[in-house]
């Protein structure tokens, strides 16, 4: 059934929620993906015999809405603490690039790079799929 508005402040509002709420579904299913990478190119391909995981990294991977119009996935470097020699920034950086927990440990596994990549090819698919949920008609 079509939607009746009576004004354009009308329309301009249920556009902007509708939207809003697209962008953050958007989001969280892009966030899921991101957390999927991280298990299968980073924690599947290294398992450790000295430390048991605590899942800090994974957890750091989070989403935030910046505005009614855009949100941002992303890792969060102040989510991990694994102590003064190893802080989150350092376990962002080695796990790019195929690092576990040491400089010794590597396992080829790119998790950030294929994220993109799938970013680049879905993101904008995704972002559709969801406006056409909040009912919007979207080419």
């Amino acid at each position: 059934m079509a939607k009746v508005f009576r004004t354009t402040i009308d329309l301009q509002k249920y556009m902007e929620k509708a939207c809003e709420k697209a962008i953050e579904n958007a989001c969280n299913r892009l966030l899921g993906t991101l957390q999927e990478f991280i298990d299968s190119e980073y924690y599947d391909k290294y398992e450790p015999e000295y430390y048991r995981r605590t899942y800090q990294f994974w957890k750091s991977a989070t989403t935030k809405m910046l505005n009614k119009t855009s949100g941002e996935i992303f890792m969060d470097e102040n989510a991990m603490n694994y102590g003064a020699y190893w802080d989150g920034e350092t376990q962002l950086y080695m796990a790019d690039a195929g690092y576990h927990g040491s400089a010794y440990i590597y396992e080829d596994g790119h998790f950030f790079k294929r994220f993109v990549e799938y970013c680049e090819e879905n993101a904008l698919k995704i972002l559709k799929e969801e406006l056409r949920k909040q009912g919007l008609n979207v080419k």
